[in-house]
């Protein structure tokens, strides 16, 4: 992880100009208003950045409106001290308050409209840290993406733990240089965060998160599992695993979606996905990382490099590079 950058500001009866101007170099290309015409804004934050993280504490005194031309690929959380903030995601519009946190998709953010004397702690986290931070969860490839639901209760145990965990982050970076944290512990702060937001915050992946163990799988389903693994490197559809698992087409994917939560191919991806990852991280493979995509039926190395980081949230090749560094660390050791 690269080492933690500071920066701070205090805009003080600033136009709107200036505050676009601020926003553009700052965060992203954005349009700001204030809440009343001809009203001068004041603002003040401190921010820093650790790698693909960053965290602020920012208070808007005098509100304002603040529309967004292209925000960050990442997903964002507002845990509140003072104040409303108005968030336009699409046609939906979210309301954080003091007792409301906030936390999303960045880069579907619309409009923001920050009311009078608003305050909060907030943290970015890059889609793909969190893709790699679920997929370890997981044990195995994310498929789909993250879809979170948006407003976090900070009046719950749950909640208020959450925001506790986000004001023990800003203080151990909020600190002399000398006080700091190491950059490797700066990280695994982070990386908890992301773990207890994906299981405080209602999302698309918390079933499989919080599912208790299955059921005994059908022998039908066993045998479609079996032919996918004896069939990885070949080019195979949902009526080949069908017809070899002795079922019907519809049969086999109701099968899948009650015992696997996803379909066949979506499954077959999988199996795909994580045995080259297994692949790529083996000390004793010494196959080429294009060798290893076709044995675990990617014949499209562009294809299965862009299907790899969406699942992982790191490329081959830097799958490939820890694995050499730590075969290199042993052999120094030695």
């Amino acid at each position: 992880m690269r080492y933690v950058t500071h920066s701070a500001f205090r805009i003080v009866e600033a136009d709107a100009d200036e505050m676009s101007e601020h926003y553009a170099k700052t965060l992203s290309p954005a349009q700001v208003e204030p809440l009343k015409p001809r009203q001068r804004t004041s603002v003040e934050d401190r921010h820093y950045t650790a790698g693909r993280y960053s965290v602020w504490n920012g208070r808007c005194h005098s509100g304002m409106k603040v529309a967004l031309a292209g925000a960050p690929d990442a997903y964002v959380l507002y845990l509140p001290s003072s104040g409303a903030m108005e968030i336009d995601v699409g046609r939906h519009r979210v309301v954080s308050t003091a007792t409301t946190g906030f936390f999303g998709d960045m880069s579907r953010f619309e409009k923001l409209v920050l009311h009078e004397d608003r305050s909060h702690i907030g943290m970015a986290f890059e889609k793909s840290a969190m893709i790699q931070q679920l997929s370890e969860l997981l044990d195995g490839p994310v498929t789909d993406s993250i879809e979170f639901a948006g407003t976090v209760d900070l009046t719950t145990v749950k909640g208020s733990r959450l925001a506790a965990l986000g004001t023990l982050v800003w203080n151990c970076l909020d600190d002399d240089d000398a006080d700091q944290l190491s950059p490797v512990a700066i990280e695994r702060l982070f990386q908890t965060m992301m773990t207890v937001l994906l299981e405080v915050v209602p999302n698309n992946y918390m079933p499989r998160l919080t599912r208790p163990v299955s059921p005994a799988v059908p022998r039908r389903l066993k045998r479609a599992i079996e032919y996918m693994y004896a069939s990885v490197s070949r080019s195979i559809t949902v009526a080949d695993i069908a017809r070899e698992a002795g079922t019907s087409v519809r049969a086999l994917q109701t099968s899948f979606q009650q015992f696997k939560a996803t379909t066949p191919l979506n499954y077959l991806r999988m199996i795909r996905l994580e045995g080259a990852r297994k692949a790529l991280a083996d000390d004793a493979n010494s196959l080429s990382i294009a060798d290893i995509a076709r044995n675990w039926g990617f014949s499209h190395m562009g294809r299965f490099a862009a299907a790899y980081y969406e699942a992982f949230g790191e490329t081959p090749s830097e799958t490939a590079k820890m694995r050499w560094s730590e075969t290199k660390k042993r052999s120094m050791a030695e």
